[in-house]
């Protein structure tokens, strides 16, 4: 710091964090209490990831009882983060004003030394979410494994396996020596409808459901052989509106997932143009001369990838009458599966197409942090899987300082729309339960690996022979099968650690997601184990009225345009408030096996006043500022 210029003198600098694109992006600097004649006062702009600096000279606008005020507008061409400090001049000597790494506040350096510098996030331009999208508990429904309604076996399809409720789903070859994902034990929307009770004493605000598109052989439906019919064994189109009618009417929205990567082998679609090259269908995949086709990952043959530049197939799916128009009437939304393998565009026609007679939330499947291109024109939130691994990493590992850089990266980079958004699950059909990665029985350690990827090379699973590197698919479903049930002892520390996760997950930015079951005590390693069907009349009794209360107490919690800021955080202890106009919320975990002291802000300890606090509060004395054992503290003021 720059003692002899610094002396008395203050700067404040006035800022939106971010800005669309083309728009004017304002900047307010003052200069308090200096008897200094600056003599020049520039701003020095670098969009992240180039090099060459935007420089633009700010503007005196005002100067009084030796207070200087600055200001200027710039507009950006560019998307993406844009990262800024100032210059100015005194005497002819250069400064720097950037941010103090101590207080976060505006502070007077030399230009070469190091401090961080403001940002600003350059967004889409006219990016607007729902109304009702905000601030909402969603579940995820794998609809063959959720409930059975009415009639759901009145008409069986030929050649499908159909299953007794509660098996463990078939998991080795089948008689072709093939793995498979026929096996059908029945669910469908009529069981979705009849359980809105349930999902209402969760306070639940968005049904998420998976692809219910005609599928012959395949239970989860995300390879479809029809996508422009409902899979009869799911129900009818009548189903769905009455479902998405009755869901309405309770404050709830639908939101339905569909693939679009890719189709079924057996689609009609697919077999025309397989053996026919002349077919006007042959160009809506990818042939090569001699009748290869590509298919999904490279691995799974019966999935061949659409070709989305396709005019025709672009038509198809988001054209006047294509998939997204027929389904959008029944919905207030769609999941798209794989969105980070669509293109730009395509992104961008689903949701216009979608969006044409309301706002509907579009949802992004996204493994990795989404391409700010990719926000608002293409999708409105994505799967925000950072947050699942960076929680779980924490909760397990005690990674707190990954936690808390995924969480400033993520808030740092996302617009807000996106933001409040963002679906944050603790596990999904793609994913190990939270439940078994938290009994530690088998997970990644180091956050360099995702904590549930177990069958990623290097692992037990995988060894050399002739024909080069294997994956011993059939021995890790054995592993998975014959440690699918914890014990007592397992489960009990993995429901406590699970608990202390769920109020991170709750009360982080974003729309917590509860995977079905995951609220009753179901476990599983992968597919097919964290696909079993919803354990009804066995459920975990304690663990679902902990997720009913939070979830009561979170409907409360209003957490749209609130700041975030991480109070404290070691191992064991993690602390967190966020603040706006409307409320604020205090937070703290303890996934440590032994008690700590915490300290609690003044501002949340009631005085007396008119604003009264509310708490949540699960293995801790608030009064003491104890918390036990996997404990934790919300306070909402």
């Amino acid at each position: 710091m720059i003692e002899d210029v610094y002396n008395d003198m203050r700067v404040k600098v006035f800022i939106n964090s971010e800005v669309a694109i083309n728009d004017d992006f304002h900047i307010y600097v003052e200069f308090l209490n200096t008897n200094k004649k600056i003599e020049k006062l520039e701003i020095l702009f670098n969009r992240y990831g180039e090099n060459p600096s935007i420089i633009k000279q700010m503007k005196k606008i005002k100067e009084e009882n030796n207070n200087l005020e600055y200001c200027t507008d710039v507009q950006f061409e560019k998307l993406g983060n844009y990262f800024f400090f100032f210059m100015f001049e005194i005497d002819g000597k250069k400064y720097a004003i950037k941010l103090s790494r101590k207080t976060d506040e505006p502070i007077i350096l030399n230009p070469e030394e190091e401090s961080p510098y403001w940002r600003v996030l350059v967004t889409q331009e006219n990016f607007e979410i729902p109304e009702w999208a905000t601030d909402k508990i969603a579940y995820q429904i794998f609809v063959d494994r959720f409930y059975k309604g009415y009639k759901a076996d009145a008409k069986k399809i030929e050649g499908r396996n159909y299953r007794i409720w509660g098996e463990i789903p078939n998991w080795q070859k089948n008689e072709k020596g093939e793995f498979h994902n026929n096996d059908f034990f029945g669910g469908n929307l009529k069981g979705i409808e009849e359980k809105l009770d349930y999902l209402q004493s969760l306070s639940v605000g968005i049904v998420y459901i998976s692809p219910i598109n005609e599928s012959l052989y395949r239970y989860e439906r995300y390879a479809s052989t029809n996508h422009e019919e409902i899979d009869p064994d799911a129900g009818t189109f009548k189903d769905l509106q009455l479902l998405h009618e009755k869901a309405n009417e309770r404050g709830m929205h639908i939101i339905l997932d569909i693939a679009f990567n890719h189709c079924n082998y057996d689609n009609l679609i697919f077999q025309e143009a397989l053996k026919n090259p002349n077919s006007k269908y042959r160009n809506w995949f990818y042939f090569d001369e001699n009748g290869n086709y590509r298919y999904w990952y490279g691995i799974f043959k019966d999935m061949p990838i659409f070709n989305q530049y396709n005019p025709e197939y672009q038509d198809y799916v988001y054209g006047e009458n294509g998939i997204v128009a027929k389904f959008a009437p029944y919905v207030d939304g769609f999941r798209l599966d794989l969105a980070e393998n669509l293109e730009p565009f395509f992104l961008e026609g689903i949701k216009k197409r979608a969006n044409k007679d309301k706002k509907r939330l579009i949802l992004g499947e996204f493994w990795e942090k989404v391409p700010i291109s990719a926000l608002g024109k293409g999708i409105d939130c994505p799967t925000n899987y950072l947050f699942t691994n960076a929680i779980l990493q924490f909760v397990a590992n005690g990674e707190n300082e990954y936690l808390k850089w995924q969480i400033k990266d993520i808030l740092e980079s996302y617009p807000k729309n996106t933001i409040y958004t963002m679906f944050n699950s603790l596990d999904t059909h793609d994913i190990m339960r939270a439940l078994t990665i938290l009994s530690k029985k088998y997970i990644r350690y180091g956050y360099d690996d995702r904590i549930w990827e177990i069958d990623k090379e290097p692992s037990k699973w995988h060894i050399d022979t002739w024909k080069g590197r294997e994956f011993l698919t059939e021995e890790f479903r054995k592993y998975e099968f014959e440690n699918d049930t914890l014990s007592k002892e397992e489960y009990e520390k993995a429901k406590n650690r699970l608990r202390v996760a769920v109020i991170l997950q709750y009360f982080l930015p974003g729309i917590p997601c509860i995977y079905y079951g995951t609220e009753v005590g179901m476990c599983g390693f992968k597919d097919p184990f964290n696909r079993k069907c919803f354990p009804w009349g066995e459920e975990d009794l304690e663990l679902l009225e902990f997720y009913r209360n939070i979830g009561k107490f979170r409907s409360c919690y209003k957490g749209v345009k609130s700041t975030f800021k991480v109070l404290y955080s070691d191992e064991e202890i993690f602390a967190f408030e966020r603040k706006n106009a409307a409320n604020s919320i205090f937070v703290v975990v303890n996934r440590g096996e032994k008690s700590r002291k915490i300290q609690i802000p003044e501002y949340y300890i009631d005085d007396g006043q008119k604003t009264k606090s509310r708490n949540f509060i699960l293995n801790a004395d608030i009064d003491k500022k104890i918390l036990l054992p996997y404990g934790g503290i919300v306070i909402l003021k």
